[in-house]
């Protein structure tokens, strides 16, 4: 045997493992990148639903926000318009002619018959004094109404116009409520 047949020999076993270590070599790396693949598209997967299940959160933080600002508008009007009325009927209740006054503070007077001394406003002082026998204890600041006190006044009745429509009001604004659907 020659050695051109021994190189030649060599030569081709050398290709023959070259090229195994090759297309082990391409193996490997098709393995190592379809495992980076496999695991870029996991981890593409898992941020995608992390990143939907963030903007899902955000979502819903902002529509219960909105719906609380939406409540608390609705509350701020219903309020609004509650103090509106009660407004307007403080004033309707001082326009009072001086007839229907008259009848309504001898109604409080006879609610309590206990004291001695009656403030009112001034626009009222002069009914006051024409139909109770009370001693007038002076002006008041109020839209209509009196005020009796006993003798040492120690028992004051505040039967103000102003007093009884806000005690109304306060008992009352429970069942306004349910009735506007606060």
């Amino acid at each position: 045997m020659g050695l051109e047949v021994v190189v030649k020999d060599v030569l081709a076993r050398g290709e023959e493992e070259a090229n195994r270590i090759r297309q082990e070599g391409t193996d490997e790396a098709t393995s190592i990148i379809g495992g980076a693949e496999n695991t870029a598209h996991q981890i593409l997967e898992e941020r995608r639903e992390q990143a939907v299940q963030q903007i899902e959160r955000r979502k819903n933080r902002e529509i219960s926000s909105a719906n609380l600002d939406v409540k608390r508008l609705i509350l701020n009007a219903k309020k609004e318009l509650l103090d509106n009325v009660y407004n307007e009927a403080l004033g309707s209740l001082a326009a009072l002619s001086e007839s229907e006054r008259e009848t309504i503070i001898k109604k409080l007077l006879e609610s309590h018959t206990d004291s001695k001394r009656i403030f009112s406003n001034e626009s009222d002082e002069s009914i006051v004094r024409r139909i109770t026998e009370l001693e007038y204890g002076g002006t008041i600041l109020c839209s209509g109404g009196i005020v009796l006190e006993n003798e040492d006044g120690t028992v004051i009745h505040d039967l103000t116009f102003d007093t009884l429509l806000r005690n109304v009001r306060e008992t009352s604004l429970k069942q306004l409520s349910e009735i506007l659907n606060v």
